[in-house]
């Protein structure tokens, strides 16, 4: 038998910035031995076709797995990677008629049926978490019926089976160096932290716009921190790895498991650094200080909201002191910080307009004496099929239950769409007047320069 595993685009062709593809690696090292077995990384490539067909024509494999991590870059792009996912699987099925092709991921697992219907050339989609499954599809026979998160076709209708329980995190294969090499993303990132690290899967925020705990379940599913620990010290000394990034949706939740970890880290001692996002409401000096010392280079916030209605409406379950608190904390511990907000958002008007100028500059003066803030990144909220706000607004008519969710679709009414242009000019100002040091105040005039 032989195999071929895709990591499909998940960025625009010849992006700086490359990730490694954690679940498609671990995925890997679940291959029998007596399989031949490839792999390929199409994001590695400015051009990545003529890389697949080379290697589908050199392999000839009976499988060919890929893996859709995003279904579009979000950040208002109104691109979608459908397009990529259709043309690998018709170039596939092209070159080689009886091959199995097997589509998985985060995206795929978002919008399986739709992007069943969308790519006649899949045999196969598996929703949900692959560990266990995954090895029961590609043997040489499947019971199609059988395979928990399994979509499958007879009869010409599509068929899904219902998912499986979820893999202990302690349980989860170690990643596949030689298919997929760590060195191959260590090279030209100057943003991003090249290989990711489980902690958790799962989040129970429900956050009103968030699919997480549709993807991952709706509890925290953890790993053990000696485990983790014993992961991050392989791969930077076996592989030279020196930056990771916690791919947790809240890396400081629960605070034990965090502790516990934080422990692991400072006890081996390792000269490494790491990101992730972490909640506002539970962070305060004495966790921040413990981070620094395991390893923190840098924190990611996603309140999401600069408002009270907008951080009602998201369910966020946060104040806008909880924000502010969390800002003084990364400030005076001189942390480097990037904040993620979304506006225009539903029922917003000229009152939330106002309070999100006010609470913006409030941020930005209390970064502005260590120039600590990296980036406050901005967008509209993407909404998709099955959040709780994307049912609440198709509830109150607001949204048609025949939009096609599937392409990228913002929440954006015209009266405020500007929003987002003048408070990224406003902090760009705000940002390089930081740096600069000359005497200048910071304050929402700004937004009409």
């Amino acid at each position: 038998m032989k195999i071929s595993l895709v990591q499909l685009p998940t960025s625009h062709h010849g992006a700086g910035e490359k990730v490694y593809p954690l679940g498609l690696s671990r995925l890997s090292s679940l291959v029998p031995v007596e399989y031949t077995k490839s792999a390929l990384d199409m994001n590695l490539f400015p051009d990545p076709w003529p890389e697949l067909k080379t290697m589908i024509e050199d392999q000839r494999p009976d499988i060919v797995a890929f893996s859709l991590r995003n279904i579009d870059p979000l950040a208002g792009h109104l691109v979608s990677y459908l397009s990529s996912l259709k043309t690998a699987a018709t170039l596939v099925r092209k070159l080689l008629p009886d091959s199995r092709i097997l589509v998985g991921g985060p995206a795929f697992s978002l919008f399986g049926t739709r992007l069943m219907e969308a790519v006649a050339e899949i045999d196969y989609g598996l929703v949900g978490e692959g560990e266990r499954a995954f090895p029961r599809i590609i043997a040489g026979v499947i019971d199609a019926a059988t395979v928990p998160g399994l979509l499958w076709r007879k009869d010409g209708v599509i068929r899904q089976n219902p998912p499986g329980p979820g893999i202990p995190l302690d349980e989860i294969p170690p990643m596949d160096m030689a298919a997929f090499d760590p060195a191959d993303y260590t090279k030209g990132n100057a943003y991003v932290a090249p290989v990711g690290i489980e902690g958790k899967r799962g989040c129970d925020l429900s956050c009103g716009y968030c699919v997480y705990p549709s993807l991952g379940g709706g509890r925290m599913r953890l790993r053990s921190p000696e485990k983790i620990a014993d992961e991050i010290e392989f791969l930077h000394r076996e592989h030279g790895i020196s930056l990771f990034h916690f791919t947790d949706a809240v890396v400081n939740r629960p605070i034990d498991h965090f502790e516990a970890l934080m422990d692991a880290l400072i006890h081996r001692k390792l000269d490494v650094g790491w990101t992730g996002f972490f909640r506002e409401d539970t962070l305060d000096h004495r966790l921040a200080e413990l981070a620094m010392a395991a390893g923190l280079v840098a924190i990611y916030f996603s309140a999401d909201a600069l408002t009270d209605h907008g951080l009602k409406l998201l369910g966020k379950r946060l104040t806008k002191q909880d924000i502010l608190r969390a800002a003084k904390v990364t400030a005076e511990n001189n942390i480097l910080t990037m904040c993620h907000f979304l506006l225009n958002l539903p029922g917003d008007g000229e009152a939330e307009a106002a309070e999100a100028w006010e609470m913006l500059d409030r941020l930005l003066e209390i970064h502005a004496g260590p120039a600590n803030l990296g980036a406050v990144i901005f967008n509209h909220v993407r909404l998709y099929p099955g959040a709780p706000l994307t049912k609440r607004l198709i509830k109150s008519g607001d949204l048609s239950s025949e939009v096609d969710l599937l392409y990228p679709y913002y929440h954006n009414p015209p009266r405020f769409s500007h929003l987002l242009h003048e408070m990224e000019a406003h902090c760009h100002c705000a940002g390089v007047f930081s740096r600069l040091k000359p005497a200048f105040r910071l304050d929402s005039s700004m937004e009409n320069t």
